[in-house]
């Protein structure tokens, strides 16, 4: 195969060959798997989980030095270039490949969690936690994690922009940062590797919590038994293969671009739909009390770790949301670095930052609000099914109280699957991209590489199904995403010495 000369081998090889046996574990070793998570999840949120919230106001406080900083004018290309994509669709790919279907199943169900286990201490069910738990999902999806992209997006799109660098990847982007050229080579095949089991991990963790909920719901809008669950599973991986296949094959402008408009689209008409549903002026009351309590309580969300109680919230959310950000961050900083071209730092960083979070921020203001409107009235025990029966099912209880049930519970399904269609599909690009050898911007890596990646997603999300624990698919995120700490370290110094020196 000729292209296969330009490929890293030796960031292709390794990463293949572990991709493989971390699916053979989760496969055919379950119960073993599953001791091996307890243990790691336990050493990665109560020994480090201090390092996840170091690094998330690390990001902050380098977005705000872009801010008041002359270089966040410097133009990601010549100062001629206009941008590459037009607002909609630029907008569109990067909410689309950054959030995927997760958030739609835990816009409705992650306020239900923090009702019943609320933040802070408080009485669980209290007045006090319902306010929290319609804001806290907003913070986890907000301001605060969208910064974790910001060092990777200036360092990519500075990288093959302005320095003209014939490769999409964050060993690139990362040169700068070391004095002695001698040492580029070896940490550079060692960030690669971080990048492409990063991003394994985090699309692993997308596909755990999405695959089984659609399963479920699938086989409750057809009247599937239970004994079918597994083929049911295989069914939805496979008509994903043939979406995400053909879509990542096709490449960033004939299938990425426009199934991210199509997604976008789809997202606007289920928020509405859903809205109108619900008590919308409620809705609306929450809303504003959700943002007053953002801005009041910002410095204590992002520094708060429970030092004198138990941490478990501390652990479950924060350093698992952060693990999960941090291992999407190499994809979406290079991913969105990739689509803005001719815009300068500035408006990239803010524009995806504003974009993304005002996007997650509606999510959570539509479906958690009337999750809770749902919990709060008695209407059903949202709660009391998610701790006894699982997340579809409660997914299922709540979709079940909308008109035309039935038609709304498929439309979630279309719109999940195109959601995470999408996410995946901009994965298997900047994963083709991280092991093709040289690659200008205007190029796209083979399409068997692409494909390659895809496939592997799904091989490792069937492992997650068989496995069937939540705590799992966190854990994919938290540990990959610990040693990405360090590549962000990495990431600022190389953007404050290459933003220095321009010219």
């Amino acid at each position: 195969m000729k292209s296969f000369h330009n490929i890293e081998k030796y960031v292709f090889i390794p990463t293949l060959i572990l991709t493989v046996l971390v699916a053979v574990v989760l496969i055919f070793f379950k119960e073993q798997a599953q001791y091996i998570s307890d243990i790691l999840f336990a050493i990665c949120t109560q020994k480090f989980g201090w390092l996840y919230y170091l690094a998330c106001i690390s990001c902050f406080i380098f977005l705000v030095w872009l801010t008041i900083s002359p270089v966040g004018k410097i133009k990601l290309g010549d100062p001629k270039d206009e941008p590459q994509y037009r607002t909609f669709s630029w907008i569109a790919m990067l909410f689309t490949a950054g959030v995927g279907t997760s958030i739609v199943i835990m816009g409705f169900l992650e306020p239900i969690y923090y009702v019943s286990e609320p933040p802070f201490h408080m009485e669980p069910y209290s007045v006090e936690a319902y306010e929290y738990a319609h804001m806290y999902g907003q913070f986890h999806w907000g301001p605060s994690a969208w910064a974790f992209y910001v060092p990777a997006i200036v360092a990519v799109g500075y990288s093959i922009f302005v320095q003209k660098k014939e490769k999409l990847s964050l060993s690139s982007a990362c040169e700068d940062a070391f004095a002695k050229k001698k040492r580029v080579h070896f940490f550079g095949i060692v960030v690669d590797v971080l990048v492409v089991l990063g991003i394994l991990g985090s699309i692993a963790t997308s596909l755990g919590i999405g695959t089984p909920v659609l399963s479920i719901i699938v086989r409750d809008v057809f009247s599937i038994p239970q004994k079918y669950e597994l083929i049911v599973n295989f069914i939805i991986l496979g008509i994903w293969v043939c979406i995400f296949g053909g879509a990542a094959y096709l490449g960033l402008d004939r299938g990425i671009k426009k199934l991210s408009d199509f997604n976008l689209v789809l997202a606007i008409v289920f928020l509405v739909f859903v809205f109108v549903c619900a008590d919308s002026v409620n809705i609306m009351e929450m809303e504003i009390n959700s943002v007053g309590l953002y801005f009041s309580e910002f410095v204590r969300l992002n520094t708060w770790m429970d030092p004198f109680g138990d941490g478990a919230f501390v652990e479950n959310w924060t350093v698992f949301y952060w693990g999960w950000w941090l291992a999407f961050m190499p994809m979406m900083g290079m991913f969105i670095a990739r689509i803005s071209k001719g815009r300068t730092i500035r408006s990239v960083v803010w524009g995806q930052l504003l974009f993304g979070s005002l996007g997650c921020a509606l999510n959570f203001m539509v479906f958690g609000g009337y999750a809770l409107q749902v919990q709060q009235s008695g209407l059903v025990d949202v709660a009391g099914i998610l701790s006894e029966q699982g997340q579809a099912e409660a997914v299922i209880a709540i979709l079940s109280t909308l008109p035309m049930k039935k038609i709304s519970m498929l439309f979630m399904c279309v719109l999940c699957f195109i959601y995470l269609a999408t996410t995946i599909d901009s994965c298997a690009f900047v994963l083709a991209s991280s092991t093709t050898k040289k690659i200008k911007y205007n190029e796209e890596p083979a399409g068997w590489n692409r494909l390659l990646w895809a496939l592997l997603f799904c091989v490792l999300s069937i492992g997650l199904l068989l496995i069937k624990e939540f705590r799992v698919v966190q854990l994919m995120s938290i540990v990959v995403g610990f040693p990405l700490i360090a590549v962000v370290g990495i990431l600022i110094v190389a953007c404050i010495k290459m933003l220095q020196r321009h010219k």
